[in-house]
């Protein structure tokens, strides 16, 4: 009985010594659960600072994952570097890490621009090219911008190949040896000829120009040209001619040959008629009066009448002294001529 006693007694008194040991280390662990940073993201311009805060725990490091986009001073103080993101982290003295992602934005006051190229690419024979820009990489300003390079086209060699990228001309003709040729051609009677033509049978180039020379024409003597011995045939050719007025001469008519220009009859002049009044004022023929004035007429033809519109009778009358030689009378409009109800002349529906 005492063993048993003197047992419990023993445990007892290795709780009692084991309880003050582990309950500090509870509390600690509570303790390590209530750090919090003042800012979890944060945007701030480039050149400017701001101050990172750790609540509830003992700060041991500030570490930035790139210091070119922002750096942090054992302080926490976070300085903007240049345009971009990063993140800060915060490690507390139990180990526990912090972070807190930083947006840094162009700021125009401290802007240092980074300068970056783009590179193009030359220009061929049938494709443009580019040239090479400069921009800033981090605000994305553009100082010189890329511009097309126009397309250099073919150099083609008295090969018909291009020199630079070997492209053959679609228009090459490959040299050959001429093969000449010359022809001409006499002139006939009745056909005209050329002068010598030389040229290349095979690439057609012409070398020698020809030039026409006129058909001779015949030559008849006794009913038979000399040259052909084709027969004296005649094409004749008659040139109406004008009768004679008051005051104007007129002419006969002249006939000729449009083969060999023959002429079968001359023209010959007819005298003026002069005025004929027969016991007038007025010639008969072209109405001039006693005084020698001479009429200039004018004539308003006849218009016959429509459905439409009306007409007129001939009106002749001098422009000069007024004189009327037949008045022109008007002609009532004609009625319409219907037919299924419509008129054969005009078209118009019957009412």
């Amino acid at each position: 009985m005492k063993k048993r006693l003197l047992g419990m007694l023993l445990a007892l008194c290795m709780c009692a010594a084991i309880v003050p040991v582990f309950l500090p280390e509870v509390l600690v662990e509570a303790k390590k659960a209530k750090g919090k940073l003042n800012y979890t993201t944060y945007e701030l311009k480039e050149g400017t600072k701001f101050k990172l805060k750790l609540k509830g725990a003992e700060v041991a490091s500030f570490k930035s994952s790139d210091k070119k986009i922002a750096k942090v001073t054992k302080k926490g103080n976070v300085t903007g570097v240049q345009i971009g993101e990063t993140v800060i982290t915060v490690t507390d003295t139990a180990g526990k890490k912090y972070k807190c992602t930083v947006n840094v934005v162009y700021n125009a006051d401290h802007h240092v621009h980074t300068t970056a190229y783009k590179e193009g690419y030359a220009a061929t024979c049938t494709e443009d090219g580019l040239s090479r820009g400069e921009y800033c990489e981090t605000c994305g300003v553009v100082f010189t911008p890329q511009t097309p390079i126009p397309a250099k086209g073919h150099d083609y060699g008295k090969d018909g190949k291009c020199k630079v990228c070997g492209a053959m001309d679609p228009n090459y003709k490959p040299p050959h040896t001429h093969t000449y040729e010359s022809i001409s051609k006499e002139p006939t009677c009745t056909e005209a000829g050329f002068t010598e033509k030389v040229f290349c049978s095979t690439c057609g180039e012409v070398f020698l120009k020809p030039t026409e020379i006129k058909a001779l024409g015949h030559n008849f003597v006794n009913g038979y040209c000399t040259r052909c011995n084709a027969p004296e045939v005649h094409e004749y050719v008659t040139v109406p001619g004008k009768a004679p007025t008051c005051v104007e001469p007129g002419y006969t008519d002249f006939v000729y040959c449009k083969i060999c220009n023959e002429v079968v009859q001359m023209s010959e002049t007819i005298q003026p008629l002069g005025h004929e009044y027969n016991g007038g004022i007025t010639c008969v023929r072209c109405g001039a009066d006693l005084n020698g004035h001479v009429h200039t007429w004018v004539i308003q033809k006849y218009v016959a009448p429509t459905c439409q519109e009306p007409g007129y009778t001939e009106k002749k009358y001098c422009s000069t002294c007024g004189y009327v030689e037949s008045s022109g009378e008007f002609i009532p409009r004609i009625p319409h001529n219907y037919k299924d109800g419509k008129c054969t002349m005009c078209g118009q529906k019957e009412e």
